[in-house]
């Protein structure tokens, strides 16, 4: 992949901000301010695309208990239910009981939050997360061809 061009841009803030940004910067350990400024700008232009509706990807992170045997019944029929916006999942073990599950997604921003709360509110699940990104996966050969693309 080809290197990025970068543009030099000046901005005149006050010095709260500058030192507020300092602090932040030590502790999310960016390397520099333009970095820490990235990050920041990224992160809204994530969250407007969300807020647009936008077909984004992300992941759905889950720490559930797989000793509830009604529970993994429940994640597999609501990955059936959501077939066309989960990509892929993957499953470890953690210990006895406990499984981290992470499933690639891609679909509306609706839809994807939609689908982190349907296995989110399942009795069992311990945690779950929603990291969308401003992406879009390219199509699946093998799914076009059954789409009749």
């Amino acid at each position: 992949m080809p290197k990025q061009k970068l543009a030099r841009i000046s901005v005149t803030v006050p010095e709260s901000t500058v030192a507020a940004l300092d602090q932040r910067i030590v502790e999310e350990h960016y390397e520099n301010r333009s970095q820490a400024i990235v990050d920041m700008i990224n992160k809204h232009l994530i969250e407007d695309l969300e807020q647009r509706n936008e077909v984004m990807v992300g992941t759905l992170t889950l720490l559930y208990d797989v000793s509830l045997k009604a529970l993994r019944t429940q994640l597999i029929d609501l990955q059936q239910q959501f077939l066309s916006q989960v990509i892929s999942s993957l499953h470890i073990q953690l210990d006895d009981n406990k499984v981290m599950e992470v499933m690639l997604i891609q679909g509306l921003s609706s839809d994807l939050k939609h689908i982190g709360q349907q296995f989110t509110a399942l009795k069992g699940v311990i945690k779950g997360h929603l990291e969308l990104m401003d992406a879009v996966m390219p199509p699946i050969p093998q799914n076009e061809n059954k789409a009749g693309v």
